[in-house]
C-alpha cells in the first residue's frame, strides 16, 4: 500500500526544547502509524557539534562552525536521502518540510534527487559520489549516474518557511542546482516574512517562472523570520500559529494525514489548560536586528544592488514584488492592529484564512 514519507528540517540552531520551530510543532500533529505515513525529524544546522570530535572546546567550535558556515549541511543531507532510500516505494508520497537553513535543506536534498536521482536501499557507500556530482553541478555524468544506479523519484510537496538566502552566515554565498525551480517537485508552498531585515536573512523565493509544470503559492505573512517559522516563546508565537496553520491546510489538501485532536490543541490552541497559543494577528511582531545583528549590517555584503558588487545593507526591508499573494491575517492586521509595513506593494492578491475541523 502507498504511504506518505514525511522528512523535516529544522532552522538554524533550532530543536525540541520550550521555544519550538513550526517544524517541530507540524511533527508532533503527525499520523505515523507507519503503515499509511511515517516521518524524519532532523534537527537545524549549527545545533549539534559534530560526533566525530570529542574535545569539548572542539566540539564548540564545531557547533558554530555549523552556524555561520553551515557546517553539517552534507550530513544532514546524507542522512535523510538514505532514510529515504530505505523507505521509499513507487507510489509512495514524498513531502518535505522546513524553516530556514532546514528550508534551503530540503530544497537542497530535493535537487539533489532530481538530479542523481534515489539510489537502491542497500547503496550508501555511493550517496558521497552521487552528491559531489550534484553538488559540482556535473549535469551529465549526474544523468548517466541516475540512470545506471538510481531510480526517479518525484516529491508531492515542498513545505516552507522563509528560506534563507544561502547556508552559513560567512563567505560566499553557496548555491546548488534545482534550488530555485525543481520539475520534479510537484507542489510548492512558501510562507516568507514581511519584517525580517537582516541581512544574513535574505528571503530565498521560489522561481516561479521558471515552475510551469509545479503548482506554488509563495505567501508573506507580518513578522520577522521567527514569527513566520517559530521559535518564539509558546506565548509569543501567535503570529507564527498562523503560518502554521496554513501550511497544515495545504498539505492536508495534498494528502497529508494529521491527528486531528495534536491540531486543535498544538496548532489552534484549543487546550483546556491553556498551554498553547493559536494562530493571532494580534500578536505583536518581534524585533530581530538588534544588538550584534546591527553591527553586522555594516559588514560589505557581495550580493548584486543595481550595478554594484558589495554594498551596506544598513537593516534595508525586504523587496516584494508587485501582485504578491499576502495573508488575510496581514490585512487584518493593518485595519485593526496600526500595522503599517513600508514594504508592502501598491497591489497585491489576497491569500485566504481557513483552518481544518
Amino acid at each position: 500500500m502507498p504511504k506518505n514519507i514525511i522528512v523535516c528540517f529544522d532552522g538554524t540552531g533550532n530543536q525540541f526544547g520550550e521555544r519550538n520551530s513550526n517544524v517541530v510543532n507540524l511533527y508532533r500533529v503527525l499520523r505515523r502509524d507507519m503503515q499509511s505515513q511515517i516521518a524524519y525529524y532532523d534537527p537545524g544546522v549549527g545545533t549539534m557539534s559534530d560526533p566525530e570530535v570529542k574535545a569539548p572546546l572542539a566540539r564548540k567550535i564545531s557547533k558554530y562552525f555549523g552556524l555561520a558556515f553551515g557546517y553539517g549541511l552534507e550530513t544532514n543531507i546524507f542522512e535523510a536521502y538514505s532514510y529515504l532510500m530505505d523507505n521509499y516505494q513507487p507510489k509512495d508520497k514524498i513531502f518535505l518540510f522546513g524553516f530556514s537553513r532546514g528550508a534551503y535543506t530540503a530544497r537542497v536534498l530535493a535537487g539533489f534527487i532530481r538530479m542523481s536521482g534515489l539510489l537502491e536501499k542497500g547503496c550508501q557507500n555511493l550517496i558521497p559520489y552521487a552528491y559531489r556530482l550534484f553538488k559540482n553541478a556535473n549535469f551529465k555524468v549526474a544523468a548517466q549516474f541516475k540512470a545506471t544506479y538510481a531510480r526517479r523519484c518525484p516529491i508531492e510537496f515542498l513545505g516552507v518557511w522563509d528560506t534563507v538566502s544561502s547556508v552559513g552566515w560567512i563567505g560566499k554565498r553557496r548555491t546548488f542546482p534545482y534550488t530555485a525551480a525543481n520539475p520534479d517537485v510537484k507542489t510548492v508552498r512558501h510562507a516568507v516574512s514581511i519584517d525580517e531585515r537582516r541581512a544574513y536573512y535574505r528571503q530565498n523565493l521560489w522561481n516561479e517562472e521558471k515552475s510551469p509544470n509545479s503548482d506554488v503559492r509563495q505567501v508573506w505573512f507580518a513578522g520577522v523570520h521567527s514569527d513566520v517559522g517559530g521559535s518564539y516563546p509558546e506565548a509569543e508565537s501567535g503570529l507564527s500559529k498562523i503560518a502554521l496553520n496554513w501550511m497544515i491546510t495545504e498539505a492536508v489538501d495534498h494528502g497529508l494525514e494529521i491527528d486531528r485532536k495534536r491540531y486543535h490543541r498544538f496548532v489552534l490552541g484549543q487546550d483546556k489548560k491553556g498551554e498553547y497559543t493559536g494562530p493571532d494577528w494580534k500578536t505583536p511582531v518581534h524585533k530581530s536586528l538588534k544588538g550584534l545583528w546591527w553591527l553586522l549590517e555594516f559588514w560589505p555584503k557581495n550580493y548584486t544592488l543595481e550595478h554594484t558588487r558589495y554594498f551596506i545593507p544598513r537593516g534595508l526591508p525586504r523587496i516584494i514584488a508587485e501582485d504578491s499573494l499576502v495573508h488575510r491575517s496581514v490585512l487584518d492586521k493593518i485595519q485593526h492592529g496600526g500595522y503599517q509595513p513600508e514594504n508592502l506593494p501598491v497591489s497585491y492578491r489576497i491569500e485566504a484564512s481557513r483552518q481544518l475541523e
